[in-house]
């Protein structure tokens, strides 16, 4: 069979070229409906009686909605100054119908509902803007609303779309590295941004033939749940958000959505979709505007290919970790954990006085030319520490809506802690006192800060932090300043700090990002989502949580290949599992096997682009992997290098050769448990 290699960037320009010919956009109406229309995209509403939308068809004729599908595309709730919450959508309004608006390059429809929150005679308009721009296939949907005097808008959920999508569709969502699903009736899948579960403001549907692209483009990076669900037969697109108060224009008495959300169908896959109508938005963004080279991260770091995580402070662990740097050789770096006097997930904030023995351990592995970052948790408060009451810990944390507080436990240590506010001074000041003990008492090359881009904001509703009460931007916004002030004023020359989880937003906060919250199972497979936006734009470490108990069932094997092809940075496993027998000797051997490989990389994966996944053709068995389900021994990636070299890359996880074809049609035989590099150009 012959084969025919396209380039897939080639591909993406003939893809992006088609979507840009000559295209103005029309808006055409008569009594019983209005069309927003341009060469890729038509949308016909009600225009009458109720708001719908009638049809919505791309350039390809694909119609996505059926009539009485998409009545209710907004949902607020108020609060009134007697403390009055009423929820209302279109059914409790009285559509007005629409006007239009027009640039010189895009045209608008404005829909409008009147609302009677009051008995003063007046009405209250919510008004919902559809925009599409000369030459675009992406829809532009925005809401405002009227207000009584001294109201507010509290929470709402726009813009809710309903399209039609066969069962046989996958819904892909930004978990982590990326996720894909089956579509089923019934089904729920969420992201709740920015967090481990939404690392990027997108959802998609691909149903082979086409894909359903939803992203809210807010540069605030506001929490904000995205969902999909999948009922009576349609696929229905929503995002809810808990509105910040300063969102509620007291001058005006008007509240304004902040950003817009954009919807579109894309005509290739969910990976074009993706690159093709994300990418270019993430590039615009604070947290995407630079590339690697443009960053100021340690040359150490850019360079680094390994990372062990290090438990505990006995003479099993300073064990394991010296047999790793003979074996390994050196330039590892070495999460640590349990360095302090207290069980994990307890007694946060208060780390010192640290275990004696730990200063010494750090001098013996930096002596040994490898790195050291001690684990502390960027987030919580134990309640029960010392420092809580002296520091007036209370006034740091995250107030529920009635004053309570948030509070969160973990198996780990079955011990409540509090949520504190980012916007904090207390916290603030806390969180720079440790990275200067950790720093100069301990002598570590920097910190690594927990949970800061692995959890998903709580709206906060204390009054003394600064920020408007309710949701919004301050959450990140109070974590980009607080790393700042750490970058300008803490961090010693030469050292980094990172964290876990890779919400976007927190991309320039930190040197590295560790990625490995993102689900997985026989039923939710992990896709390169991330990669495909941000792979030159930031560096990760690791693919999921590796074993905690033992290396040797199969999945050990599989992340590592993952992570490689992903171009994270090796490893993140404790030591203590490897060499335990000949079995888990075998796995501590093909991790070495990837990291020397990985080590002759470097021209492509620091500030190379993530281009597409592939499987080989062939001699490729397939297997079952413990907690990931089905998927294939032999896998591979394409990237693109910063100096414009097409390299395709591909490993066998497997314990015996395979002779296997690569896309261009060249075939090769990999050695067991090895990794391989092909040029292309």
């Amino acid at each position: 069979m012959k084969h025919l290699y396209i380039n897939p960037l080639l591909s993406a320009v003939l893809t992006l070229a088609s979507l840009t010919v000559d295209a103005r956009t029309s808006v055409n109406g008569d009594a019983a409906s209005v069309t927003l229309s341009n060469d890729h995209v038509s949308a016909r509403f009600a225009a009458d009686k109720a708001f719908d939308i009638l049809s919505l068809k791309s350039a390809d004729g694909f119609e996505s909605v059926k009539p009485g599908l998409n009545t209710r595309p907004w949902t607020l709730t108020y609060r009134g100054l007697q403390g009055q919450t009423p929820e209302l959508d279109p059914s409790c309004a009285v559509y007005q119908g629409y006007r239009t608006e027009k640039t010189d390059s895009s045209s608008t429809i404005v829909f409008s509902w009147n609302t009677r929150l009051l008995y003063d005679g007046g009405t209250y308009p919510v008004e919902m803007s559809v925009t599409l721009a000369d030459n675009s296939p992406l829809l532009e949907w925005n809401l405002s609303a009227s207000l009584p005097e001294g109201w507010s808008i509290t929470d709402f959920k726009f813009p809710a779309l309903s399209v039609v999508s066969p069962d046989s569709a996958k819904v892909i969502t930004p978990g982590g590295w990326g996720n894909e699903y089956t579509h089923r009736q019934g089904g729920h899948y969420e992201a709740n941004y920015p967090s481990w579960s939404g690392s990027m403001q997108m959802m998609m549907v691909d149903d082979g033939k086409g894909v359903w692209f939803y992203s809210p483009r807010d540069y605030n990076a506001c929490g904000k749940l995205m969902t999909v669900d999948a009922k009576g037969g349609a696929t229905i697109f929503n995002t809810k958000v808990v509105a910040s108060e300063g969102w509620n224009d007291r001058t005006n008495s008007r509240f304004n959505v902040p950003w817009t959300t954009v919807t579109g169908r894309h005509p290739a896959d969910w990976s074009a979709t993706a690159v093709d109508w994300y990418r270019p938005f993430a590039l615009t963004t604070e947290w995407g505007s630079k590339t690697l080279d443009e960053r100021d991260i340690p040359e150490w770091m850019m360079e680094k290919d390994l990372w062990l995580r290090a438990k505990y402070l006995g003479d099993t662990t300073v064990v394991a970790v010296n047999r790793a740097i003979d074996y390994f050789g050196e330039n590892i770096a070495f999460h640590w954990y349990f360095w302090h006097n207290h069980p994990y997930d307890s007694h946060y904030p208060d780390y010192f006085p640290a275990n004696e023995k730990f200063a010494p351990i750090i001098k013996q592995v930096r002596d040994r030319n490898c790195q050291v970052m001690p684990y502390i948790n960027g987030r919580l408060w134990d309640p029960a520490t010392e420092s809580y009451g002296p520091r007036n810990g209370k006034d740091a944390s995250c107030r529920r809506p009635d004053g309570n507080l948030y509070t969160e436990i973990y198996p780990t240590s079955i011990v409540p802690n509090t949520v504190t506010c980012p916007a904090s001074p207390i916290w603030h000041d806390v969180i720079m006192e440790l990275a200067d003990r950790i720093q100069d008492e301990l002598g570590t090359n920097g910190l690594y800060i927990d949970q800061i881009a692995a959890a998903a904001p709580y709206p906060c509703y204390a009054t003394n932090h600064g920020h408007p009460v309710g949701g919004g931007e301050f959450w990140y916004h109070a974590y980009r300043d607080m790393m700042n002030d750490l970058r300008r004023d803490h961090l010693r020359p030469g050292n980094v700090v990172f964290s876990e989880e890779n919400a976007e937003c927190y991309i320039p906060c930190f040197d590295i990002l560790l990625t490995v919250n993102t689900p997985h199972s026989p039923i939710c497979k992990i896709v390169p989502l991330y990669p495909l936006i941000y792979s030159d734009r930031v560096l990760t470490t690791a693919f999921t949580y590796s074993p905690y108990t033992d290396v040797r069932n199969g999945d050990f094997r599989y992340e590592n290949m993952q992570c490689l092809l992903y171009g994270a940075q090796l490893g993140w496993v404790d030591p203590r599992l490897l060499w335990v027998d000949d079995k888990s000797a075998y796995e501590a051997r093909f991790l070495k096997n990837l990291v020397e490989f990985r080590k002759k990389q470097h021209d492509v994966f620091i500030g190379g682009r993530y281009i597409r996944e592939f499987i080989p053709e062939g001699d490729n068995p397939i297997a079952e992997i413990p907690v990931f389900g089905s998927d294939y021994m032999v896998k591979g990636a394409e990237w693109l290098s910063p100096s414009g070299q097409r390299v395709l890359y591909v490993v066998n996880s497997d314990s015996k050769p395979h002779k296997v074809t690569l896309p261009t049609g060249k075939t090769v035989t990999l050695k067991p448990i090895s990794a391989e590099r092909y040029n292309l150009n």
